[in-house]
C-alpha cells in the first residue's frame, strides 16, 4: 500500500466514523429532529476534522436524514406527520418479503434475538412504566437476518428511518394500546412456528397498531409542541 493510498483509506474511515456515529445519534433522536448543527463544533465534538465531518453530513443529506440550509448551517430533517405516513406505508409495503425471508434464512436463535430486541424497543402494556430502550435496532436486525444481501442493501435506508420515527414518538409518550403487545405476541409465536403465512400477516397486524399509536402520539402530546411537525422552507 502506497502512502497516499493509505491516507486515503484512512481518511474514508473517518468520514465512516463520523456517518455511523451521526446517523445513530439521529435515530436515536439524541439529536432531535429540528435541531442544527454547526460542522465546526461537530467536528471538534467528533474529535475528525472538517472534511470528513462535512462527507458524513452530506452522506446524511442524500440519506434523508440532515438538510444544508443557507446561512444557518446544518439542520437535522424533521419529523412531519407526512413523513411517518410514507416512510410506515413504504415499509408495510416490504414487511411482509422481509418477515418470509427471514423465516426461511435465520436461525432459531437469531429469531429469538429478534424477538427480544423487539419486546425491549417497544415494551408496551403490561410493561409501559418500562422505558423503551432505542438503543437497540430490531428492524435493522431484520433486515441483517434475512439471509439476502441484495435485499438487506436495499432495505437497510428504509429500516433505519422505520426506527427514527418510532423512536421519536416512544420518546413523548408510552405505547398504551394493550392490543399492540398481543399483536407482537402473536407474530413472534408465529415466527417461532416458521409459520409463512401467518407470521408477515402477523407483523402487519402489530404494523398497524404501532402506526396508529404513533400517530397518536405526534398528534397530541404536549412534549412535542417545541418540536418542528411541518418543514420549514429553506431561504
Amino acid at each position: 500500500m502506497t502512502e497516499g493510498s493509505g491516507r486515503q483509506t484512512q481518511a474514508q474511515s473517518m468520514s465512516d466514523k463520523a456517518f455511523e456515529t451521526l446517523r445513530d445519534a439521529i435515530v436515536r433522536c439524541e439529536l432531535a429532529p429540528g435541531a442544527w448543527i454547526k460542522a465546526s463544533e461537530l467536528s471538534e465534538s467528533l474529535g475528525l476534522g472538517r472534511t470528513p465531518t462535512m462527507q458524513a453530513l452530506q452522506r446524511l443529506e442524500a440519506a434523508g436524514f440532515t438538510r444544508p440550509v443557507k446561512r444557518k448551517g446544518w439542520q437535522v430533517t424533521p419529523v412531519t406527520l407526512q413523513s411517518v405516513h410514507d416512510i410506515l406505508e413504504a415499509f408495510e409495503m416490504t414487511a411482509p418479503g422481509l418477515v418470509a425471508l427471514i423465516i426461511r434464512n435465520a436461525s432459531d436463535e437469531q429469531v429469538a434475538t429478534l424477538g427480544e430486541m423487539l419486546t425491549k424497543w417497544v415494551p408496551g402494556r403490561p410493561a409501559s412504566e418500562v422505558k423503551p430502550d432505542v438503543t437497540v435496532a430490531p428492524i435493522r436486525y431484520a433486515v441483517q437476518i434475512c439471509g439476502n444481501p441484495v435485499i438487506t442493501g436495499m432495505s437497510l435506508p428504509l429500516a433505519t428511518h422505520v426506527e427514527r420515527v418510532f423512536n421519536f414518538g416512544m420518546l413523548q409518550d408510552h405505547f398504551m394500546d394493550p392490543v399492540y403487545v398481543r399483536r407482537r405476541s402473536a407474530f413472534l409465536e408465529a415466527m417461532a412456528a416458521r409459520d409463512e403465512k401467518r407470521a408477515p400477516e402477523a407483523f402487519l397486524k402489530v404494523l398497524h397498531v404501532g402506526a396508529a399509536e404513533l400517530n397518536r402520539i405526534l398528534q397530541s402530546a404536549q412534549s412535542i409542541r417545541s418540536v418542528p411537525l411541518r418543514i420549514e422552507h429553506v431561504s
